[in-house]
C-alpha cells in the first residue's frame, strides 16, 4: 500500500513537502522552517509543584507555535484511533471512563510510569508520523514541531494525543497478557490501573507487566505502585470506589465544604480567587459525582439561608440564576 493511498484511507490531509504544508496552514515556507528548525526557541519553561512537593516542568509553546499544533491535532492525529483501554485525553471521554470498568472488582493494583512524556523521544514521534503514511521529510517536520528537546512537552496541545497512540502496542501487550487471566486493564496518561475479584492472580502480574513496560521503552514509578483490597480505600485516579460505584470520596467532600463554608466568614469582600477555584471544583465533581455535586449545592442553599448577609450569597445566586 503506497503512502497515499494509506493517508486518504485514514482521512489525513496528503503533504508531501513543505510547500504542501504552508498552504494547508497558511503559513509562509520560510516561517514553518524557522519553527520547524528552532521550535526549542519558541517555548517558555516554568515548574509547578506536584501533589508530593516535587516540581514537574512544563514547556509552553507560543502562540504561532502553538497554533501549528493544533492544527496537526485537529487534522491529523485526532482522526486516529487510540487502543479501548486508553481513557484519558480523547473527545467524549472522562476521567469517569478509567474508573467505571473497576467498580465491581475485590481489589486493585495501580502503577505509575516514572517520568511519561520525557520517555516519548523523537524517534518514537517521528515513527508514529512515518507509520501512518508521511514520507521523511514531512514526519521531520511533524516531529521537530511536536516535540521539544528530543521528547514529548509537557504543555503542548499534541502530547497527550500523540503519548496515546505511541502507547497503543503497550496497550495492546498489557490486555493480552491479563485480559486472558481475567484482569481488568485501563490506562489513563501514565497511570495504570489493573482489577481483578482475586487478589493473588492480581499480585502475580506485576513482574511481567514491568517487563512489557520496561520493554516498550518506559520504567515504572515504584513509589507509587500500590496494591488495595476491598477492606481498604481503593482510589483510581483521584476517584474513590464505594459500593460498586465512585466519586470524589468523603475526605475531598469535607474539604470541598470547608471552602464552601469560607464564604459565610466574609461580608462584602469576595476573595474572587477562591471564588474561580471553587467554581472549577465544582464543575470537575458535577462531571465525576452528581450524588456529591447536588448535596453541595443543597449545603449552599442551607448556609446561605442562615447565613444571607455573607458572602455566600454570591455562591448561592450563581448556583440559583
Amino acid at each position: 500500500m503506497t503512502s497515499t493511498i494509506r493517508l486518504k484511507i485514514l482521512g489525513l490531509p496528503n503533504i508531501t513537502d513543505l510547500e504542501d504544508f504552508a498552504y494547508l496552514i497558511n503559513l509562509s515556507k520560510n516561517s514553518i522552517y524557522q519553527l520547524s528548525k528552532n521550535s526549542e526557541y519558541y517555548y517558555k519553561t516554568y515548574q509547578i509543584a506536584k501533589k508530593n512537593g516535587k516540581l514537574r516542568d512544563i514547556s509552553q509553546p507560543n502562540k504561532q507555535l502553538k497554533g501549528i499544533q493544533l492544527w496537526i491535532l485537529n487534522n491529523i492525529l485526532n482522526k486516529l484511533k487510540v487502543s479501548e483501554y486508553s481513557k484519558g485525553f480523547e473527545k467524549g471521554q472522562s476521567i469517569s471512563d478509567n474508573v467505571r470498568p473497576h467498580i465491581f472488582s475485590n481489589c486493585l493494583l495501580n502503577i505509575d510510569i516514572k517520568d511519561f512524556y520525557p520517555s516519548i523521544n523523537s524517534i518514537k514521534v517521528y515513527n508514529l508520523f512515518k507509520s501512518i503514511g508521511y514520507n521523511n521529510l514531512i514526519s521531520t517536520l511533524l516531529t521537530n514541531i511536536c516535540t521539544y528537546k528530543n521528547s514529548l512537552p509537557q504543555g503542548s496541545p499534541c502530547s497527550p494525543k500523540i503519548s496515546n497512540l505511541i502507547c497503543w502496542k503497550m496497550d495492546s501487550r498489557l490486555q493480552g497478557y491479563v485480559g486472558k487471566k481475567g484482569i481488568i486493564f485501563t490506562r489513563y496518561a501514565d497511570d495504570i490501573t489493573f482489577s481483578s475479584i482475586m487478589p493473588d492472580k492480581l499480585i502475580g502480574v506485576l513482574p511481567f507487566v514491568e517487563k512489557i513496560i520496561i520493554d516498550e521503552g518506559f520504567t515504572l514509578n515504584k513509589y507509587k505502585t500500590r496494591f488495595t483490597g476491598k477492606l481498604r480505600r481503593r482510589e483510581i485516579t483521584g476517584l474513590v470506589i464505594y459500593d460498586n460505584n465512585f466519586g470524589i470520596g468523603r475526605k475531598k467532600l469535607r474539604i470541598i465544604r470547608s471552602k464552601v463554608y469560607n464564604f459565610t466568614k466574609t461580608t462584602d469582600n469576595v476573595n474572587h480567587k477562591a471564588l474561580h477555584h471553587l467554581y472549577g471544583w465544582m464543575n470537575y465533581i458535577k462531571s465525576v459525582d452528581e450524588v456529591r455535586y447536588k448535596s453541595l449545592l443543597e449545603y449552599i442553599k442551607l448556609l446561605y439561608q442562615k447565613n444571607p448577609k455573607t458572602d455566600i450569597k454570591t455562591l448561592y445566586n450563581y448556583y440559583n440564576s
